[in-house]
């Protein structure tokens, strides 16, 4: 089904794919149906589609749509040659946890967590795909941390999920409670982040000691109970 080319239509197709977004995050993707979309926009259920042939085109049509945006907010970052490693990392680090923050993002995360794994058994969604499709940019700024020697030798894919965990670990817990200290003390997280993920992967330990950097430890309000602190461990 093509897009609509006047101007109303268009439109009304970004209406369908707003409502369909905030539907899906309020009542699930198996929670919402058809009807339920057209009524928010105020067209007829037929009408839905002159603009998606199902309601899973339209899912598609809504991760495919946030995948550009999140791949042209982060396009001019990584056409970048910064030298500072660790401010080009600590700026990347706050550039993915502002992504994760927009209420766009938020709400399909929530839609990925709770139906996610449905769609995909189902074979209705491949998640696999959708979770890594834009990782290509990551592997090859790795890549070139390694060949020069900013980063000790190893597998790029590797030290790219080593690097993403922990993010992915602070929009969990960003979803579940945005006012989880981690999530509010944004800046000390993003600090301790990248200075945890360059202990283990700088090519040289001496560089740390030669740039008087000491690490603070970040600590969540669970600190002050005197109960022994766990590490959270990411499951891939």
């Amino acid at each position: 089904m093509g897009r609509p080319v006047h101007a109303k239509g268009r439109q009304t197709r970004q209406a369908i794919l707003d409502a369909a977004l905030e539907l899906f995050a309020d009542n699930g993707y198996f929670g919402t149906s058809l009807r339920d979309i057209a009524a928010s926009v105020g067209v007829r259920e037929s009408g839905f589609y002159n603009y998606f042939e199902s309601k899973e085109a339209l899912f598609n049509t809504l991760l495919a749509t946030e995948r550009e945006s999140a791949a042209e907010q982060l396009a001019s970052f990584f056409a970048e040659r910064n030298t500072d490693v660790r401010s080009m990392l600590e700026r990347l680090t706050g550039l993915i946890l502002d992504y994760f923050s927009e209420p766009r993002q938020q709400h399909l995360f929530r839609v990925l967590m709770s139906d996610g794994m449905r769609l995909a058994k189902e074979g209705r969604l491949d998640l696999i795909e959708k979770v890594t499709s834009g990782a290509a940019p990551f592997h090859d700024l790795m890549r070139r941390l390694i060949a020069d020697g900013s980063l000790r030798p190893g597998d790029p894919e590797m030290v790219a999920a080593e690097f993403m965990g922990p993010l992915l670990l602070w929009r969990n817990r960003h979803a579940i409670n945005p006012n989880d200290p981690l999530v509010l003390k944004r800046t000390a997280f993003i600090r301790e982040h990248v200075t945890h993920f360059l202990q283990g992967a700088k090519a040289a330990a001496a560089e740390r000691v030669r740039s008087g950097f000491r690490s603070t430890p970040f600590r969540s309000s669970r600190a002050s109970t005197g109960r022994p602190r766990t590490r959270s461990k990411i499951v891939s």
